[in-house]
């Protein structure tokens, strides 16, 4: 039989759980996992660190005693090495998945029927994805966390949303406080996002002796960016972030340095990225009248014209 309209209030119904920051909500969700008896985590080996906040993804596993960390290989152009992590991957873990800048791995739907069909739990880093998510759709994972400071006027502020499982023993905020992004035109923010890297995307055309997007055109079908990471060819990255900066642009640098576990050769790919990557803003406050002129600080910085 079917009713003339609907009737199910639980149909496709989402739970968005807040935290202050997408920090505590990975911590939270992670550590349910653990005390569900899952004590192995894979994560990417690309995880950053700075002295003035630490590392967002690795202080928090760090935290919880007894959970075994995995590193997995992550390749130059920042896509995961599947059939390395196929090979490594044991039963009952948490794999951990970051989508950086963004945008998803180009097999995620693969790599999650992987690790499902070991019996692992999944966990998607959505820190810098929250658009992509709500605007391109879901992913088969289990748990995807969002740093909503990252994406929005907020001075803190993170979310959670349990795709398979009961969300009630989260330890959540009550309320939202002042960092609910339902209030904002979040299709709206996420169409200027694009509509900003699709610009400076031509801007970088015939620059490819100095540096090349890392995300091009055909990456944005499926998702919406969070900045437009580069890397850098000629010159020298932490000289040429520090120009840019000085002279009012805000890049920045994800991740400039890795956290000591990744520093070997194992992960000589991450590490080579991790040293010529450099992030330029495509923010929903960015104005586009602006990006000449970024782009010619950049050349000369690249050139080493800033001396």
């Amino acid at each position: 039989m079917i009713e003339k309209k609907q009737n199910n209030i639980n149909n496709y119904k989402i739970s968005f759980l807040y935290y202050h920051s997408a920090r505590d909500a990975m911590a939270d969700v992670i550590k349910q996992y653990f005390l569900s008896g899952y004590k192995r985590i894979y994560i990417p080996g690309y995880i950053g660190w700075s002295p003035k906040e630490g590392s967002g993804i690795f202080d928090p596993l760090n935290a919880i005693c007894g959970l075994k960390r995995n590193y997995y290989r992550m390749t130059k152009d920042l896509y995961v090495d599947v059939e390395a992590l196929d090979r490594a991957l044991q039963e009952h873990s948490i794999v951990l998945l970051v989508n950086y800048f963004g945008f998803r791995d180009k097999r995620v739907h693969e790599i999650i029927r992987m690790a499902h069909s070991k019996g692992c739990l999944v966990a998607e880093d959505n820190a810098h994805g929250f658009f992509t998510y709500f605007c391109k759709g879901k992913t088969e994972a289990d748990a995807t966390f969002f740093s909503l400071h990252k994406m929005f006027p907020f001075y803190e502020g993170g979310g959670l949303i349990i795709n398979n499982g009961n969300s009630e023993r989260f330890g959540c905020l009550k309320e939202p406080g002042g960092f609910n992004p339902f209030e904002y035109d979040y299709q709206g923010i996420a169409k200027k996002r694009t509509e900003n890297y699709l610009y400076l995307l031509e801007l970088l055309k015939g620059r490819e002796e100095l540096f090349v997007p890392l995300r091009t055109i055909s990456d944005l079908e499926n998702h919406i960016p969070q900045t437009l990471p580069i890397v850098i060819k000629v010159g020298n990255r932490d000289r040429i972030y520090e120009i840019m900066n000085g002279q009012g642009y805000g890049v920045v640098s994800l991740y400039h340095t890795l956290i000591e576990e990744l520093r070997n050769s194992e992960h000589e790919d991450a590490l080579w990225l991790s040293k010529r990557i450099l992030n330029l803003p495509i923010h929903q406050d960015c104005d586009v009248t602006e990006y000449q002129g970024m782009m010619e600080v950049l050349v000369k910085a690249c050139e080493d014209e800033y001396i």
